[in-house]
């Protein structure tokens, strides 16, 4: 049974930073999240297809595994940790919607 996801933006707290995320989220991390119930450990973020730094001269989104510089050679995939989300929106479509997504659909873990 193929696990069921929801395309998603997600805001990390990364030290002063804030660091933002596009990609796909279990459907049933994001109703844990939201109901208050995952509070530790991390979960996958599936087919990253931008990010995006705010502060610290670091501002700029890259199209992750498509772009040079420090996303260039990712697989497509992250586990975030729980405790450092501040935001969760979910897209519609996700990367369907985006008229820059370059990055090559990657298989990670569960894809």
């Amino acid at each position: 049974m193929a696990t069921e996801h929801v395309w998603v933006e997600v805001e990390v707290q990364k030290g002063t930073l804030v660091s933002v995320y596009r990609g796909r989220l279990d459907a049933k991390d994001l109703e844990r999240w939201c109901a208050g119930e995952l509070t530790q450990g991390a979960i996958p973020l599936h087919d990253i297809y931008w990010s995006y730094d705010d502060g610290d001269g670091n501002e700029g989104w890259v199209v992750v595994g498509a772009t040079p510089g420090p996303y260039a050679s990712a697989s497509g995939y992250a586990l975030l940790r729980v405790d450092l989300i501040l935001v969760i929106l979910p897209l519609r479509d996700g990367s369907e919607r985006e008229t820059h997504r370059l990055r090559p659909r990657h298989a990670g873990p569960d894809a």
